[in-house]
């Protein structure tokens, strides 16, 4: 059984990427509990070499009811203690730590110790083993340091988590039609993830080479239509952020118009048990998507006041 402990920027987001993952990386799973996340699975090694929106990742090794009945016999390891509270009680950390500490066997080591042991206090105490957190490094690559920067660039947490909606795993191909500077692209890559991306704008193609280029990730750029997606063959998945006619150009196509057309393209070009992870500017959207797919589901977010996004899945 393990722990995920989850960003509190969404209430729901988080655990929609964490399915994502297990099922794109082919990992059975069963979920017990939300915020925090509590499952029994195979491995959650994808989630914390993958996930943008989870915080921490542990094994549970053990439950308790009471702290007086720690005890933990580490064969000699050097460790350290943390104390996680999700529950509503007010709780001392520094002297639950060093309590917990002075019952376990073994060498405290708060640098860097062989083991890292978490107390996660929910309804109960469970003991856990903190498990290793791959740090995707978000603000290296946010839209104010990249060599070409957009006005609408789509933040790498969020792409990534649009990524690891569309259930892919390593090496798979995923498409962006609408690829901009590249923010899909790019998270995509770090993750060995195959990309193609296209864009109808000269300037965005090869501000996109830029950025790609200065990331050290390979994939195929194209000048055109998103249309000529057509054109390819193999993919996996389409992850995209479309322009909506709100600071993103439509190339003067009607909004709607746009994304029927979109959709059917979609259809046709990608594979029979493929997704399609995307960002529709408003629900009445949604009906041309039902025409093509089935929704698997679909998440709201506020940008701002006058403002919502709803990430989808589609399948």
């Amino acid at each position: 059984m393990f722990i995920l402990g989850l960003s509190g920027e969404h209430e729901r987001l988080p655990v929609s990427e964490v399915k994502g993952i297990l099922e794109g990386e082919g990992v059975g799973y069963r979920i017990f509990r939300y915020n925090p996340l509590i499952l029994d699975a195979e491995s959650i090694s994808p989630v914390l070499e993958r996930a943008a929106l989870v915080k921490f990742g542990a094994k549970v090794i053990g439950e308790i009811d009471n702290l007086e009945d720690f005890h933990l016999d580490l064969n000699g390891k050097t460790f350290s203690i943390r104390f996680i509270n999700f529950s509503d009680s007010n709780e001392d950390r520094m002297y639950i730590e060093r309590y917990a500490g002075s019952k376990a066997k073994g060498k405290v080591n708060l640098k860097n110790p062989e083991i890292r042991i978490g107390l996660v206090k929910i309804d109960k105490i469970y003991i856990t083993e903190i498990l290793e957190r791959k740090d995707p490094l978000f603000k290296e690559r946010i839209n104010q340091v990249r060599p070409f920067k957009t006005n609408l660039a789509l933040q790498p947490k969020m792409a990534r988590m649009l990524v690891n909606l569309a259930r892919v795993k390593k090496n798979d191909l995923i498409a962006d039609p609408f690829c901009g500077g590249g923010s899909i692209l790019i998270e995509a890559g770090l993750m060995g993830i195959r990309s193609i991306g296209i864009d109808s704008s000269e300037k965005m193609v090869n501000g996109c080479k830029i950025n790609l280029d200065h990331y050290g990730i390979d994939a195929n750029i194209y000048l055109g239509d998103f249309s000529i997606i057509k054109n390819f063959q193999g993919i996996d998945a389409i992850v995209t952020d479309p322009p909506y006619g709100r600071g993103s150009t439509t190339n003067k196509e009607n909004v709607k118009k746009l994304y029927e057309r979109m959709f059917k393209i979609f259809r046709e070009v990608l594979k029979k048990n493929g997704y399609v992870s995307t960002i529709l500017p408003s629900l009445e959207y949604k009906k041309i998507a039902e025409e093509y797919f089935k929704i698997v589901e679909i998440n709201e977010m506020k940008v701002h006041r006058s403002l919502t996004r709803y990430f989808i899945t589609l399948s």
